[in-house]
């Protein structure tokens, strides 16, 4: 199995917009030891080809760029993202799935909770239910997470509640 981290800075990305810290300052400059950094999310791949995202951030679109791995590789519109996780409905864990509405099929997880956020907010609407399967998770039970063709990945998640 193979992580990789797309984004590890908090809410915002780092430096965060409003933020004269002089870290955030030196990062501004281009300073290496105050690298820039996207929001938080990570990429899970079992099989070398097919990757999940946990979670969407709104740096979504520079975290693919920036990961050669996540760029479409046949045809004229493809991607190894296959699905993502939702761990919680905060804007800087969903926002990045409005750059996922291109009717690319792909599978979304997520607690009731948060779909329900989803399903409220009419902008998720770009996420075609032709092509996003919502799938429902429930706290304390394993799923394994499947491609959407229906073939399970081999990846099983268990979700559970954090204070």
């Amino acid at each position: 199995m193979r992580i990789k981290v797309l984004g590890a800075a908090a809410g915002g990305g780092y430096p965060q917009w409003n933020c004269n810290h002089p870290n955030s300052r030196r990062a501004r400059s281009g300073d290496p030891a105050a690298r820039q950094r996207t929001q938080s999310s990570i990429a899970i791949n079992r099989d070398g080809e097919h990757w999940f995202l946990f979670n969407a951030s709104p740096d979504l679109r520079q975290q693919i760029i920036d990961n050669d791995v996540l760029h479409p590789s046949q045809g004229l519109r493809h991607s190894p993202i296959q699905g993502v996780v939702l761990t919680n409905a905060d804007v800087d864990h969903i926002a990045g799935l409005l750059n996922l509405r291109e009717s690319q099929p792909l599978c979304l997880y997520a607690t009731k909770k948060v779909l329900d956020v989803l399903q409220a907010n009419s902008i998720f609407n770009v996420l075609n239910p032709k092509f996003v399967k919502r799938n429902t998770l429930t706290l304390g039970e394993s799923v394994e997470l499947s491609f959407p063709n229906g073939v399970p990945s081999g990846i099983v998640v268990v979700p559970f509640a954090v204070p």
